[in-house]
């Protein structure tokens, strides 16, 4: 045993990760990761008491998938490893399931994982999946998590077991990786894609990374893994005592309805509260996937407002009514409503419009505010622009993209206070005008990305306003409008 199998052998060890498993499903792709996490435990197989087993999926991606394919069974063949291939069309699983290729490859891989663990289990054996994430995989997953703003649940990374999932190399890193297979004589696939920085995580990995530990800190991967463990000590304790204030003062009726005293809530600290209404999230629905922190604050600006009222439209047809001292969740009973020739659209690419029509002028109906005139105008800088609520022009010459739809959780608005601008989250904005819960999610806005061109009725963002410099104008009158100031 050489210090790199002594170092995973004592990790095992100390997570109690194979106590209980006569079986370990091994996720290998051949890559170097996994390459490493498949010969260590099989180096270590008689010491551990278990018998390692090689799945391997060939998602039908690369044009080198077959190749790494052979890799695989050729590496398992040499050793009397149990090689076990599924073949799936990753790209057109995606199209069907509406996912993206990496969400439907993470799914096909532990559909393909779990049914080892069945089959094993028909032999009469206990099983685990073990996967190949590692220290550096850690840091990188807590600075993309970060940056999407994620709570301390999501800077708690990558756990070393969960569930049936094991992690053995969560105590190494990428370098030592690397040095193990190279002092084994062992080689390994590369997946050219990993060096395409056209996803969020290879940019991470490729650029942000590599500028770290070359010029912060060459040890910046190991402490970004300690620190997200510390996360998810944690996040551990913390949902420990916001699961003893859930059991105390939450009600489930019939599965269905989780409600609990307003008042008694409030009382409590609040990174207490965000646990106990995210457990309510998942009291209701499965996943959690949809939620997001936007969600979380926007139901605690419910439970705090001082009006003694209101509701909230959420993901999953989530429903939260706070009506004075009582506060409750529930999932409305809406159906799957399928989309018929005559339903009414409620997301309009103006922009596109426009130009698929080859028209400076169209005429949209928007649900529940009326029929949007939209016109391209040429602007002489001296011509007054309107100030009725529902009738606005905009800088055609700063709009990339001009979108009515509904509200997202990360939509901001640019106002002006005398010459300075600054930016608010437009959850914040509607709270603050008071705008009605009920229809905040289905009033219809005009967005460009998530920053707010205008919200009709009420606001448009200072960043789209016409000045003396304007060259073209979109114009937009709302015909049967509201009568809030705009």
């Amino acid at each position: 045993m050489n210090g790199f199998e002594n170092k995973v052998y004592n990790f095992i060890k100390k997570e109690r990760m194979l106590e209980q498993a006569d079986a370990v499903v091994v996720g290998f792709s051949g890559g170097a990761d996994s390459t490493a996490l498949m010969t260590v435990l099989y180096e270590l197989r008689r010491l551990l008491g278990v018998e390692p087993v090689a799945v391997h999926i060939n998602h039908g991606i690369r044009q080198e998938a077959a190749e790494d394919e052979a890799f695989a069974g050729n590496y398992c063949k040499e050793r009397g490893i149990r090689f076990i291939s599924v073949q799936e069309d990753i790209p057109s699983l995606s199209k069907k399931w509406n996912m993206t290729e990496e969400e439907a490859g993470r799914k096909v891989r532990y559909e393909a994982f779990n049914k080892a663990v069945t089959d094993l289990a028909g032999e009469g054996k206990k099983a685990v999946i073990a996967v190949a994430h590692h220290e550096d995989d850690v840091a990188e997953t807590l600075l993309m998590n970060l940056l999407r703003g994620s709570g301390l649940r999501g800077a708690g990374a990558i756990r070393p077991v969960r569930d049936n999932v094991i992690r053995p190399l969560l105590c190494v890193t990428r370098r030592e990786i690397e040095e193990y297979l190279q002092e084994k004589g062992i080689s390994y696939c590369t997946d050219s894609t990993n060096a395409e920085n056209i996803h969020t995580r290879n940019k991470i990995r490729n650029e942000v990374m590599p500028y770290l530990i070359k010029n912060i800190n060459d040890e910046g991967a190991e402490h970004l893994s300690r620190a997200a463990t510390d996360f998810a000590r944690a996040d551990e304790y913390i949902r420990g005592q916001a699961s003893e204030l859930f059991s105390r003062i939450v009600t489930i009726t019939g599965g269905k309805v989780v409600s609990f005293n307003v008042t008694e809530f409030g009382l409590q600290p609040g990174i207490i509260r965000e646990y106990l209404i995210l457990m309510c999230f998942e009291a209701l629905v499965t996943a959690r996937k949809d939620i997001t922190r936007a969600h979380v604050e926007a139901v605690l600006e419910l439970t705090d407002t001082t009006d003694g009222g209101g509701c909230l439209n959420l993901p999953y047809d989530i429903l939260a009514e706070r009506n004075y001292n009582e506060f409750r969740m529930f999932v409305q009973n809406t159906g799957k409503r399928e989309k018929s020739e005559t339903s009414v659209e409620t997301r309009f690419d103006v922009l596109s419009l426009l130009k698929d029509k080859n028209s400076q002028k169209i005429n949209i109906n928007l649900p529940g505010l009326g029929v949007a005139e939209i016109e391209i105008l040429e602007y002489n800088g001296k011509t007054p622009y309107p100030t009725a609520s529902y009738t606005k022009w905009f800088d055609y010459d700063r709009i990339q993209t001009a979108v009515f739809r509904t509200r997202e959780p990360e939509d901001e608005i640019i106002l002006d206070k005398g010459d300075a601008f600054y930016s608010k989250k437009l959850s914040k904005y509607m709270t603050d005008e008071k705008i009605p819960a009920a229809v905040r999610d289905s009033l219809p806005i005009l967005a460009e990305g998530n920053s707010i061109i205008w919200v009709p009725g009420y606001r448009y963002g200072s960043k789209y306003k016409v000045s003396s410099n304007t060259k073209k104008i979109l114009a937009i009158n709302i015909i049967n409008g509201g009568n809030n100031n705009g």
